[in-house]
């Protein structure tokens, strides 16, 4: 299958295998994008040393026994998603201007109640803290379009270079569907297992297939769920200056990804294709014309997880609040199902074509990084804040098992996990926030929040850049035929900027408003199921173009309301 990527990938491997695992779909379903309170998303999220806000519990557990109250607070959202999308027909660096879509859902980002217990002070254990808390740690939304116009290649040419040599009989689901769909055919002499396109043109001689016209191609890539960590939360108030917590995280996944691709033509009359009819008797020839074709692509994704989190917060002076907070690795059980559809049209009618794969399913298990994160403030009550936290994550350690793995099984899972070892390393996290509070019942926020991409690629011993993408195994895909000597990390970088308001009533009611922009680093979409293919023109020179290639700019705005209340 296929993926966003920064750098433009070969998809044919990824088809066959049909199912969404490699290091871009481990390493998206383990990223954070923290959401909670809008107090937390409107401080950035530099909630570490900070606590006391039920944002905070899953960045750092020891927050929840910070404050002296029990809490309830629920927080509904709106997310706006605006992605622009600008097309290359060729998959070269010449874009064409982005066409930007957009798209808004409602999400529930915090809901949480904490219980609070506190002993006569001066006691060692001041208090203690119990509490449930769900906050969402990342959203998936992403819809996008792209369209060109391409004489060179088309989606069908492409699935069609991809089934040559196969039996149809042998075909995956992507092939099934458009091979049944007369989006391709058979030519040549009986079981050659060699096709032609249905928007291809056959040469007399049978040795040439090519585009014959101008195809109108619209792509569309959509993507939707969210990732939600409950944490159940139990934390202790010592001597009013140490707080320390745990958190047991059971995080909850839904991921839902919408593939269509469209193309059609121009001038029909450019395309004619020749079907064979049985007519009583006779099997007779039958000419008509291409029109369009659609190819589509659901995979969905539920998973549930669980780890473990500790950390602890220290006033080493009235103002000065320093924290940390340590998480293991979550392990995963996902479960997948997808299927590909496939319709063409042409102008007889009655050749027109429709079908659907059956249905895919896979289960298997993902451990996602470790993550480690400590902050400072500096606090005056009644007047403001100051907060700094730094976040890392580490991804080298992510890996795939299948779900019925036992110690004595082959890892078919090895070069995989081995690429995941290799091209993926640290992420860095930096958090900032600060409010000042002008009246004793009103405060104002703001944030901001950088994170580095973990992706690497490296040199080896010729100096030649080696990627996820260009990367060779021996033959038993148990290690690495380059020699890497040197590896560098991408300098892709996710922006967060955010805005706020707290209002905080003379009894037991709060409210809290944020905004929040998050700009992500440009990245690289190529729609064809089988990637590029041996394109020719009409005399069978070669063409030497790419697939075609999008490039995505996104850009999610979230607006949140907490409505809480104190007991």
């Amino acid at each position: 299958m296929k993926r966003i990527i920064t750098i433009v990938l070969a998809a044919a491997a990824f088809s066959v295998a049909a199912s969404a695992q490699d290091t871009y779909y481990a390493k998206m379903l383990s990223q954070n994008n923290y959401y909670g309170t809008a107090r937390s998303v409107a401080l950035g999220n530099a909630m570490t040393a900070l606590g006391g806000d039920l944002g905070s519990v899953n960045i750092n557990p020891a927050g929840a026994a910070v404050a002296y109250y029990s809490q309830l607070t629920l927080t509904p959202g709106l997310i706006f998603s605006s992605t622009g999308a600008s097309y290359s027909p060729d998959g070269s660096e010449t874009f064409g201007s982005p066409f930007r879509t957009p798209h808004t859902k409602f999400n529930i980002p915090n809901i949480g109640l904490t219980l609070s217990y506190f002993d006569d002070p001066g006691e060692f254990l001041t208090g203690m803290t119990m509490g449930f808390v769900a906050n969402t740690t990342n959203t998936f939304l992403n819809y996008s379009t792209a369209r060109g116009d391409n004489s060179s290649t088309s989606f069908l040419a492409s699935l069609a270079a991809g089934a040559n040599g196969v039996s149809p009989s042998n075909f995956p689901r992507d092939l099934y569907a458009g091979y049944w769909a007369n989006q391709f055919g058979e030519y040549g002499p009986e079981g050659s297992n060699r096709y032609v396109a249905s928007n291809e043109r056959l040469n007399e001689a049978e040795t040439v297939h090519y585009v014959p016209g101008t195809l109108d191609q619209t792509s569309m890539y959509n993507t939707y769920g969210t990732k939600t960590d409950m944490a159940f939360n139990l934390s202790f108030n010592i001597l009013d200056c140490v707080y320390v917590g745990f958190n047991l995280g059971i995080p909850f996944m839904k991921y839902r990804r919408e593939e269509s691709f469209t193309e059609a033509a121009l001038e029909s009359g450019k395309f004619p294709v020749i079907f064979y009819d049985t007519q009583g008797e006779k099997t007779v020839k039958v000419p008509t014309n291409y029109v369009s074709s659609t190819n589509l692509y659901h995979l969905n994704t539920n998973a549930t997880g669980v780890y473990a989190k500790f950390g602890f917060i220290a006033l080493p002076t009235e103002h000065l609040r320093i924290g940390a907070a340590i998480q293991t690795p979550t392990l995963y059980g996902i479960s997948e199902s997808w299927y590909y559809g496939a319709s063409t049209q042409f102008e007889d009618s009655y050749f027109n074509g429709e079908k659907s794969s059956s249905i895919g399913e896979a289960e298997y298990s993902l451990r996602t990084p470790y993550e480690f994160n400590a902050g400072i403030a500096y606090t005056l009550p009644g007047v403001g804040l100051f907060s700094v936290d730094y976040e890392l994550a580490d991804y080298s350690v992510m890996k795939y098992t299948d779900a019925s793995y036992d110690f004595y099984s082959d890892d078919s899972w090895a070069s995989t996990n081995l690429v995941n070892r290799t091209f993926c390393g640290v992420s860095h996290s930096m958090r900032v926030g600060t409010e000042v509070k002008p009246l004793p019942y009103l405060s104002f926020r703001a944030g901001y929040t950088l994170v580095t991409d973990p992706e690497k690629y490296w040199l080896d011993d010729n100096g030649k850049m080696v990627t996820i993408e260009t990367v060779q195994f021996l033959g038993n895909s148990s290690a690495i035929k380059q020699k890497l000597v040197e590896s560098r990390y991408f300098d892709n970088i996710t922006h967060s900027v955010s805005l706020g308001a707290g209002y905080s009533s003379p009894g037991s009611f709060f409210a809290d408003f944020a905004v929040r922009m998050t700009a992500y680093p440009v990245s690289y979409y190529s729609p064809y199921y089988y990637g590029a293919y041996d394109a020719t023109d009409s005399s069978g020179r070669p063409l030497n173009v790419g697939a075609p290639l999008e490039r995505l700019e996104r850009n999610v705005f979230d607006v949140l309301l907490t409505m809480g209340w104190r007991f």
